[in-house]
């Protein structure tokens, strides 16, 4: 399995399975691309970016992930709140990671933005994983 799919799946299984995000979400609303007409609130992997470390694979990789939570509410703070659990519940990806170690996890950057219609909001966490392969 490559690093990324790996990195990905590690990383939807957790916040899946983290209680906090589940209860501010009202469920398991978390995807891999939500589905077209995905109602808020939910949480999905966005951009997931992938770079060698060095020129060999076996030096490791660097993912670049963005995790977007949308949320209908008046106010931001359900994606704020959503976004500190989606931070929280990153201590525990290793848990998941297969065929991978994790090295390192970035101080993840949070962002949240009206959204276009004014009809609510749209929450950004970006963070840094560093991985290099199992043993």
């Amino acid at each position: 399995m490559s690093a990324q799919t790996s990195v990905r799946s590690a990383l939807i299984a957790q916040l899946r399975g983290d209680p906090a995000l589940t209860d501010i979400l009202g469920g398991e609303r978390v995807f891999d691309g939500a589905p077209r007409g995905t109602r808020p609130p939910f949480v999905d992997l966005a951009n997931i970016e992938t770079r060698l470390l060095a020129a060999d694979p076996s030096e490791g990789e660097r993912h670049q992930i963005d995790v977007l939570m949308i949320s209908s509410k008046s106010n931001r703070g359900q994606a704020a709140d959503a976004l500190a659990a989606i931070r929280a519940a990153l201590a525990d990806i290793a848990v998941h990671l297969a065929g991978h170690h994790l090295v390192v996890v970035s101080n993840p950057v949070m962002r949240t933005d009206r959204l276009r219609n004014g009809r609510g909001w749209r929450g950004r966490l970006r963070v840094t994983l560093l991985t290099e392969p199992g043993a």
